[in-house]
């Protein structure tokens, strides 16, 4: 039975992402595949899934319009719900492969959710080879953003194939009911992503020394503004001519490199596995553009960055955006390296990061329309978005099957390519959503992100 709650108002930037619902272009799915090593009962799946509903307001709850409060928003309970209207089954589409699998998945990222139900659904497939399955899990970005997305999955994963039927613990944050497996995996991950202290301890400043320094305020303020601008300074790196095309067409590809290799490699050059990350895309772009007998230049490079912090970690979404210069034109790869080190340590140091928090509850406010052409423009500035998912050291379990590889695929708003690198049981997977009127070879292109990964790794090996 579905527990009673108030209606919860649509927080701004939720509600901003449901504007791009009016263009498949700019419609904000995420894509979660699982790949399990063999096909779990219909039995368990739903019971797997029912426990997640239950514990997961944002899986029982649709979003309605108030006409009497200028068609506000709100998360109210489905009390219609019915679990087979989210969740079927199908089998082996193609020639059974996974590749074939994440193609079909592809053809329908951008496909619109009913509007009168809760805005996810969830595919089994069945009959890969090797005998394994793939579970497609599509959930629409004003559910969660991706680290909440994650957080969401404890719910529905096992740390074993048969966990004890002990009584779930309710997480004391959230309220929400989680198995205690689930809540220490929940925990360790929002750990691992709390915000920047320097960015929040500024804004802190910011605000309680307004009304004590007025003119200092105003000072202070339009130090705020110069930062949230440096925040999205793509420097004089300009879109490439080459990645031009858009269309509302997607296709996934995958790519994969050893975590403990990434981790050897961060330290050895006192940076992050998520810096090790970005300069091998970067060096993909690179390699891509040498390919085509074209210069590698600088690329601007989005990147979502997670600002909730230890007490916003339920659903919903607490993200920025940042973009940076990439230095794609850099040769060496150790020597891009430490520049993108430098360039995502400034930006996550901007006490302007939170601006577009500020500005959601005006945004909101705007047309759809008009909201589609601000994302847009904004595509129009960018080469590639790149994200990256905290994912647990150990196997996973789903209806008791072990899943063997978790990729995650992010919306495309009209730029070239999306990238989403996921750490999971020692092997980082990296997803890729990319726009074929952009990306035209897209196997040549995972084969150049693939060999500039290779290259930055056996760099290290070297040292």
């Amino acid at each position: 039975m579905v527990r009673f709650t108030l209606p919860e108002d649509l927080a701004a930037l939720d509600e901003l992402l449901l504007k791009g619902d009016a263009w498949p272009a700019t419609r904000p799915v995420m894509t979660l595949a699982l790949l399990l090593a063999g096909p779990p009962s219909e039995a368990r799946l739903k019971l797997a899934f029912d426990v997640a509903v239950k514990a997961i307001p944002r899986m029982h709850q649709r979003v309605v319009r108030s006409p009497w409060a200028t068609g506000r928003a709100s998360w109210v309970n489905d009390e219609a719900f019915d679990l087979s209207f989210h969740l079927r089954g199908i089998g082996a589409p193609g020639d059974g492969t996974l590749d074939a699998a994440l193609a079909w998945a592809s053809s329908g990222t951008t496909a619109p959710f009913d509007p009168a139900r809760p805005l996810w659904d969830a595919v089994l497939v069945e009959g890969l080879s090797d005998e394994q399955a793939l579970v497609v899990i599509r959930a629409h970005h004003a559910i969660a953003d991706g680290v909440r997305a994650i957080q969401m999955m404890a719910a529905l994963l096992d740390l074993e194939p048969h966990p004890p039927s002990a009584p779930a613990s309710p997480d004391v944050k959230t309220g929400r009911t989680l198995s205690p497996n689930a809540t220490q995996w929940v925990r360790a991950v929002e750990r691992a992503w709390l915000s920047n202290p320097r960015q929040a301890r500024a804004l802190v400043r910011s605000v309680s020394s307004a009304g004590l320094r007025p003119l200092h305020a105003v000072a202070s303020s339009t130090a705020y503004i110069r930062s949230a601008v440096r925040t999205m300074d793509r420097g004089s790196a300009e879109p490439s001519p080459l990645l031009a095309g858009r269309s509302a067409t997607r296709q996934f590809a995958t790519l994969e490199a050893p975590l403990e290799a990434m981790k050897e490699t961060a330290r050895a050059y006192e940076v992050t596995v998520n810096d090790v990350y970005l300069t091998a895309l970067l060096g993909g772009v690179r390699k891509y553009h040498q390919a085509f007998d074209l210069p590698a230049k600088d690329v601007p490079l989005a990147l979502p960055i997670d600002v909730g912090g230890e007490s916003q970690h339920d659903a919903g979404n607490h993200i920025s955006a940042a973009i940076i210069p990439g230095p794609a034109s850099i040769a060496d790869p150790i020597a891009r390296l430490r520049a993108v080190h430098e360039l995502v340590s400034s930006r996550r140091a901007e006490p302007g990061l939170r601006a577009l928090d500020h500005l959601a509850p005006t945004l909101r406010q705007v047309p759809a329309r008009l909201a589609i052409a601000a994302m847009g423009a904004h595509a129009r500035r960018v080469d590639v978005q790149a994200s990256n998912l905290i994912g647990p050291p150990c196997p996973l379990y789903l209806a008791g099957e072990q899943i063997r590889r978790m990729y995650a695929f992010g919306p495309l708003p009209g730029v070239p390519a999306m990238a989403v690198l996921v750490s999971y049981d020692g092997v980082c997977t990296v997803g890729l959503t990319l726009d074929p009127a952009a990306v035209t070879d897209a196997g040549l292109f995972v084969e150049c992100i693939q060999a500039a990964m290779a290259e930055l790794l056996d760099r290290n090996d070297a040292h």
